[in-house]
């Protein structure tokens, strides 16, 4: 489908492995929807954002973003158990957390990631 071709090279997806808690993502999924609409030539005529995502054949920018986390984590998972990588995704510091709420770690929001899809840990390889 050409609009999928158009918009596939308009939004980079790369490094979406990355963006554990971004102030960001409201953005980028606002841009994705102008630029889903401008691609469609739909007006803001009270049509949502569902139907037109179901016209187009795309998903959601938060599904695409957890299907990358996912895919990085089982390939980091493939590795042998000596590769860094796989050490320090499961290291543990030494020490007490500070105070506060606790930051948000990469490991912890694949877990969520794997909750909501309902994936064991052995499934996300």
């Amino acid at each position: 489908m050409l609009i999928e071709k158009v918009r596939g090279s308009c939004i980079v997806t790369v490094d979406l492995e990355k963006i554990v808690r971004d102030s960001g993502t409201e953005e980028r999924q606002e841009a994705e929807k102008k630029i889903l609409r401008l691609s469609l030539e739909v007006r803001m005529d009270r049509i949502r954002n569902k139907y037109i995502r179901g016209t187009a054949h795309v998903r959601g920018f938060g599904d695409k973003v957890r299907e990358a986390r996912l895919r990085w984590f089982g390939h980091v998972q493939r590795r042998d158990t000596e590769f860094i990588g796989r050490t320090m995704l499961r290291f543990k510091l030494p020490g007490r957390r500070p105070r506060g709420r606790p930051k948000r770690r990469f490991i912890d929001v694949v877990k969520e990631d794997r909750k909501v899809i309902g994936l064991s840990e052995e499934d996300a390889e």
